[in-house]
Formats: C-alpha cells, structure tokens, sequence
C-alpha cells in the first residue's frame, strides 16, 4: 500500500469536508464520486497515480462519503453543545 498515497487522500479530503460550509445531504453519491474525481485529479498534480489511490482504497468515493457522514455528526454534536450552551 502507499502510504504517500493513503496520506495524500486522507489530508485532501479532510481539508475539502471541512471547508464546506454545507455538506452534502446524506447517501448523495454524486457528490461523493465527485469529490473522488477531484481527488483523483489533486493526485495526479502531485504526481501521485489514480492506481496508487486505488491499491489503498477500495472505493474512493464510498470513503469520501464516510467521512461527510462524519463531519456531519461532528457538526450535530458542535451543535447540541453550543444549544446546552444557552
């Protein structure tokens, strides 16, 4: 496995669930597939090969979506908190 690789996709896609200001709704595939496409492309600007990718993530997208699903929950938490808060 690729652990430049495995980095790489880790980082990038944190980055980008964090930065969006609304996450996609939950089971949105398409959006999932595209933000894998746009990893893929991230990748290969750092030299880092789609196969390289692939050989450390079985479904790129399907990650991509767990991680939304958790920054969703973290969001909800931040929420519920800031709510006890008042």
């Amino acid at each position: 496995m690729s652990a430049r690789a495995l980095e790489f996709v880790e980082t990038w896609v944190s980055e980008k669930v964090e930065a969006m200001e609304t996450l996609p709704a939950a089971g949105d595939e398409a959006a999932a597939k595209s933000l894998a496409n746009e990893c893929y492309q991230a990748a290969l600007d750092e030299d880092i090969p789609a196969a390289e990718i692939q050989e450390a993530f079985d479904d790129l997208a399907e990650f991509i979506a767990g991680e939304i699903a958790e920054e969703r929950e973290r969001r909800e938490e931040t929420a519920d908190d800031d709510d006890d808060d008042k």
